[in-house]
């Protein structure tokens, strides 16, 4: 004589079943779960270094993530290119009025991406993100845009390299360092 079991309704079961409860397994996560819920990023430090960091994707946590690698409330800029990507380059909101230093590779790196100086200079640690603008979302920062911020590293440390002091001012006056003009000069 056959075994009967408990009856089992036709077609899928709801969890509320016991004999579903006994049986069903979580199904397994995508291997690839991390690198869909975290962006790629670098994080330039005032001093011309740089390191690969990875930030939440979405929330409270990418806020305080981004909180955290800035010093302080993060300011999002975010600066385009026609026909392609865009970055976001994400700031202390006060940094300039705190007296953190400024931060000459990120400057050099977004002057790169406009196509022009800025008028003004990045201060403080920097988060150097990707961006579309068609989504206004925030997105991995890509590979050509990692190496170009190498190359500018590695360009800016070479001997004999002109470039701004690193850090405060040297001077009582910091408009000794020379910047970016909003008006051509006239000649």
């Amino acid at each position: 004589m056959a075994e009967v079991g408990p009856s089992r309704p036709p077609g899928p079961c709801l969890p509320a079943h016991q004999h579903c409860r006994d049986t069903r397994r979580a199904p397994k996560p995508p291997e690839d779960l991390m690198n869909t819920a975290m962006l790629r990023a670098v994080r330039v430090a005032p001093d011309g270094t740089y390191r690969p960091l990875t930030v939440p994707r979405d929330g409270e946590a990418r806020r305080a993530a981004l909180s955290a690698a800035v010093g302080g409330a993060p300011e999002y800029a975010r600066y385009g290119r026609f026909g392609r990507g865009a970055v976001c380059a994400v700031v202390h909101e006060t940094g300039r009025g705190d007296g953190l230093p400024s931060n000459w590779l990120a400057t050099g790196f977004v002057a790169r991406v406009r196509g022009g100086p800025l008028p003004y200079c990045l201060y403080g640690p920097v988060v150097l993100l990707g961006y579309d603008p068609h989504t206004r979302q925030l997105a991995d920062l890509g590979d050509e845009d990692r190496a170009t911020v190498e190359q500018l590293a590695v360009r800016r440390s070479a001997p004999g390299a002109p470039h701004p002091p690193q850090g405060g001012p040297t001077t009582a006056d910091e408009r000794t360092v020379p910047r970016p003009s909003l008006r051509p000069r006239k000649t």
